[in-house]
């Protein structure tokens, strides 16, 4: 069972003013931390969840994002990766269900974008392509806000002709810089088999790939004409 923070401090302004000190906030701010992640159910994976607060990676995002539900999303997604290295696949595939029931189909794939290990390479390339930090904070939010327009989570249901299909289908209505076709476990294989096909179908684009153990990630970059002078 999971202690409410609110009736909590309910019940500690009846037996007494509260000493707001700094010891105080900080328990508070716990206690709202853990009804928040409440909806895990899985006192083991919540303190995993704990253990990212202070990631350097995280921290690194917080720079260029500031919507508390995102980030919280991109919590989860390093949480996913943490427990698919420590082999702990039955928790990871639970988190992923939770995840889907709460925040729906864009919130998994915002999580899976950091557990793809693809937000930190898509940040890299826009530092490139920008001039300015404000632009880069905009281009970023854009992808995570319109994530299906960016990029293409394939299943280890999908079919290489239905994973070839639906990367021309977004990409010829939505034109984006850049595009991913990313897939995981026995979905990274189906990537790399549509590889060479998607490269000679997507002739606008360059062709980026990042592969690491179980995962799959092609980074597909349009070519912009050369500037005139």
């Amino acid at each position: 069972m999971f202690y409410d923070p609110i009736e909590s401090v309910a019940k500690g302004a009846t037996e007494g003013a509260l000493s707001w000190t700094e010891g105080f906030i900080r328990d508070l701010a716990s206690k709202f931390r853990d009804r928040k992640l409440a909806f895990i159910q899985d006192r083991e994976t919540i303190e995993r969840v704990k253990e990212l607060y202070h990631s350097g990676e995280l921290s690194f995002y917080k720079e260029y994002i500031e919507d508390k539900k995102t980030l919280f999303l991109l919590k989860m997604g390093l949480t996913l990766r943490s427990l698919s290295k420590e082999n702990e696949e039955e928790r990871r595939n639970i988190l992923r269900w939770k995840i889907f029931n709460k925040y729906k189909i864009a919130g998994l794939h915002i999580a899976q974008f950091v557990e793809n290990g693809i937000l930190n390479r898509y940040i890299g390339i826009l530092v490139g392509e920008v001039s300015s930090v404000d632009e880069l904070k905009k281009d970023i939010k854009d992808v995570l806000d319109n994530i299906e327009k960016h990029v293409l989570f394939v299943t280890a249901e999908d079919e290489e002709e239905d994973v070839i299909k639906n990367t021309k289908t977004v990409i010829t209505s939505h034109t984006p810089m850049i595009f991913i076709v990313s897939g995981i476990s026995s979905a990274a294989e189906t990537v790399r088999n549509c590889e060479e096909r998607l490269k000679e179908s997507l002739i606008d684009y360059e062709l980026e790939k990042i592969s690491s153990g179980e995962k799959e990630n092609l980074f597909f970059k349009r070519i912009l004409p050369p500037k005139v002078t």
